[in-house]
């Protein structure tokens, strides 16, 4: 029978099989993945330090694990890397990125690995305190209503007094922007301007020119203030979006995420907000998992009842169950089951919330037992739970839905139908009140 060979999939838990033999060579042990998947060992100091046993040892793991890994492995004499033969980028993806996989003989076993997107989907949340609420509105897929119920929610809480500030993160894309700033209300500039002008050191330069008050809330006791992707003055567009998702540079190295948590958060301490509402971008690229997994937010995960959506967020969940701090984040979460068909509500919305439980319970949810009482761990029908989704009906009018009429009340009477459910179970969400 032919050998089959050695996978993607197989490569990371051989290689933390074999690094077991490293427990009299190093106190801690790193496994770096390159961007192709390749696997090797990044152990502390310099070549130096593993000499007579330990030089012998560490060759011999060196095969071992050039062995076991294939193609995704290297040759012995190269497996091995030192921290402090590092260049700097590496350096400073290692105090940055690397995470802790496992405990093997009271060594710690780290990865850094070495991706092109998807970092941020397992890095922990920043830690600087919130004053205010934050909301990120995300679908794994687009095309799913979610900036129209943002754009309805917000004209909502401005109703009730809040004051709003929207970030439009939806670089690729930019709806909300366009939607609900007139062309005369832009403001001079937007987030692809402030990400490129922040990597030469000069962000200030567009700080003061980036958030506009939407018309969308001309007349009510609150207000609506948007941080678009562009503004007036933005030209080269692609250039600028090109240039905007790297990682600042330098000593101080900074992640694309915490740059986008640095600007929120200054933006939070000018305006003071009542609450902040992030559209993020659909599906898995960093941009949606800053939003969702690294800011504190509270997020909305927009889905429809089909097979490939319920994959999709699948492929997601079952990656956020490496998450280091997971039940912090799952406690976050909230499905919302959105553009729901005029007709067959009832059983569409039955069988949505079957498949969101099992989504959850298959990869987020923990066994209920006798002896674990605070399990996170919920029925089906239980409306405090995650699964249990935000109703956002679908309407043929909003097929023309202009958010600016709603002041003259041309479509409150459409938004109130088709959302009213979500808006109340959504401001419990955020406030942990009921909406009055």
């Amino acid at each position: 029978m032919k050998r089959r060979n050695v996978l993607f999939e197989d490569a990371l838990e051989l290689a933390l099989e074999k690094a077991k033999l490293a427990a009299n060579i190093s106190k801690e042990i790193t496994l770096v993945r390159d961007f192709r998947g390749r696997i090797r060992l990044l152990l502390p100091g310099n070549k130096e330090d593993y000499k007579e046993d330990k030089e012998k040892q560490l060759f011999a793991l060196c095969k071992e694990l050039s062995k076991a890994l294939a193609n995704y492995g290297f040759p012995p004499e190269r497996m091995a890397l030192f921290s402090d033969d590092l260049v700097q980028d590496i350096s400073s993806a290692l105090s940055r990125d690397r995470l802790l996989i496992r405990q093997e003989q009271n060594i710690p076993i780290f990865l850094l690995d070495r991706q092109i997107i998807g970092h941020d989907w397992l890095r922990e949340s920043f830690t600087g305190e919130i004053s205010n609420p934050r909301v990120a509105f995300f679908g794994i897929k687009g095309g799913v209503g979610r900036s129209t119920a943002l754009i309805i929610w917000a004209w909502r809480l401005a109703k009730q007094g809040k004051k709003v500030l929207i970030f439009d993160l939806d670089l690729e894309s930019p709806g909300v922007s366009s939607t609900i700033l007139p062309k005369s209300s832009m403001p001079d500039f937007g987030i692809v301007d402030w990400f490129v002008e922040d990597g030469v050191g000069q962000a200030e330069n567009v700080e003061d020119e980036m958030a506009a008050a939407s018309p969308l809330a001309q007349g009510l006791p609150g207000e609506i203030r948007i941080v678009p992707a562009y503004g007036s003055k933005t030209n080269e567009y692609l250039p600028k979006l090109a240039r905007c998702y790297s990682d600042s540079a330098g000593e101080t190295s900074e992640s694309w995420g915490a740059r986008l948590e640095r600007l929120v958060v200054g933006f939070e301490e000018r305006l003071k907000p009542d609450i902040v509402i992030l559209d993020s971008r659909a599906g898995i690229h960093d941009i949606a998992a800053s939003a969702v997994t690294r800011m504190e937010a509270l997020s909305l995960l927009f889905a429809v009842d089909s097979p490939q959506t319920w994959k999709a967020y699948e492929f997601l969940f079952h990656h956020w169950k490496q998450h280091p701090n997971l039940p912090k984040l799952r406690e976050r979460l909230q499905i919302v089951a959105s553009m729901i068909p005029e007709t067959g509500r009832e059983e569409y919305v039955n069988r949505f919330r079957t498949n969101a439980w099992d989504l959850f319970r298959n990869h987020l949810y923990e066994e209920a037992e006798p002896n674990m009482p605070d399990a996170f761990s919920f029925d089906i029908d239980d409306e405090d739970a995650p699964h249990y989704p935000l109703l956002v009906f679908w309407h043929r009018a909003l097929q023309e839905f202009n958010p600016i009429g709603i002041r003259e009340g041309i479509n409150e009477k459409t938004a109130n139908e088709a959302l009213e459910e979500f808006v109340n179970r959504a401001f419990l969400f955020a406030f942990g009140e009921e909406y009055k």
